[in-house]
C-alpha cells in the first residue's frame, strides 16, 4: 500500500531527524577523544531540540497509525465495539490538540526573538510554531478518524 501524504511528510522529517541526531550525536562522542580546531561545546543541545522537534512532529502520524494508545489491544480483546470507545478517546485529544494550538500561538507571541542560549540563529518561537502546526494536523486527523467511525457505527461497521 502507498504511503499518504501524511506518511510521507513524516517520515522524511523523522529520516531527516534521526541522521541529524545521528551527526551530531557522533561529533558530541568525537569531542570527547578528538581535539576539534573549533568547539563544538552545541551538540547536545542540537540532539536534544531535534530529539524534541521529531517527537513533536510524530504525534499526528502516531495517532493516525493507532500507535498513540497502547491499550487499543486488550479493549479489542473485552469488546467488538471499539469505535464506540474510541470516539471517547477523540474528543479528550480533540480537546488537547486544541489547547495545544492555543498555547503554542500564545507561547511563539510571547517568546518574541528569544533564542535558544548555544544555537542563537534557532529561535524558540519556531519550537512553538511547530508545536502548533503538529497539533493543527493532529486536530485534522482525529476530525477524520472520528467522521470515519461515525460512518462505520452508522453502517453497522463498529469494531
Amino acid at each position: 500500500m502507498a504511503l499518504d501524504w501524511l506518511d510521507r511528510i513524516t517520515t522524511a522529517i523523522g529520516v531527516v531527524t534521526l541522521n541529524a541526531m545521528l551527526i551530531v550525536g557522533l561529533l558530541q562522542v568525537l569531542t570527547r577523544y578528538v581535539s576539534f580546531p573549533i568547539e563544538l561545546y552545541w551538540t547536545y543541545e542540537v540532539a536534544r531540540t531535534l530529539l524534541a522537534l521529531m517527537t513533536i512532529a510524530a504525534i499526528p502520524y502516531l495517532f493516525k497509525n493507532e500507535a498513540d494508545i497502547s491499550f487499543l489491544p486488550v479493549l479489542e480483546r473485552i469488546t467488538d465495539r471499539t469505535d464506540r470507545f474510541l470516539l471517547l478517546r477523540n474528543v479528550l485529544v480533540a480537546f488537547l490538540a486544541v489547547t495545544l494550538v492555543v498555547s503554542a500561538y500564545q507561547a511563539t507571541i510571547v517568546s518574541g526573538d528569544v533564542s535558544l542560549p548555544l544555537i542563537n540563529w534557532f529561535k524558540v518561537g519556531w519550537g512553538y510554531s511547530l508545536l502548533g502546526v503538529s497539533a493543527a494536523l493532529l486536530l485534522v486527523v482525529v476530525a477524520l478518524d472520528t467522521r470515519d467511525r461515525i460512518r462505520a457505527i452508522r453502517g453497522g461497521f463498529d469494531g
